[in-house]
């Protein structure tokens, strides 16, 4: 398999470096649990999702990736979701299709 070129939401290349989206996600995430309740976090995510997110149908979702079953999900997703506990922030973790944050709400 050669190398994949990642491309944004506008379908062009991302041009910001896997180093420099673990630092902004390391950033969002101290923002997050900062959060004073579990509704500011959600919304909270929601917004940076929708700003961030170079996943285009993930961003229009705020982020959400609905209701999932194991084996539903491509697997790093997967461990991270199912090991997180509800209303737990994961920090960046990477996977085929780039580097990511997630809260699992439920």
């Amino acid at each position: 398999a050669g190398a994949q070129t990642p491309t944004g939401r506008d379908g062009k290349p991302v041009k910001c470096t896997k180093g420099r989206a673990v630092l902004a996600l390391t950033n969002m995430r101290k923002r997050l649990v900062m959060s004073p309740d579990a509704g500011a976090l959600q919304r909270t995510f929601v917004e940076m999702a929708r700003e961030h997110s170079d996943c285009e149908a993930s961003a229009k979702a705020g982020g959400d990736l609905g209701k999932v079953a194991q084996g539903e999900l491509p697997r790093a997703l997967e461990d991270m979701a199912f090991g997180l506990a509800a209303g737990e922030v994961s920090e960046p973790f990477e996977s085929p299709e780039g580097v990511h944050l997630m809260l699992r709400v439920a």
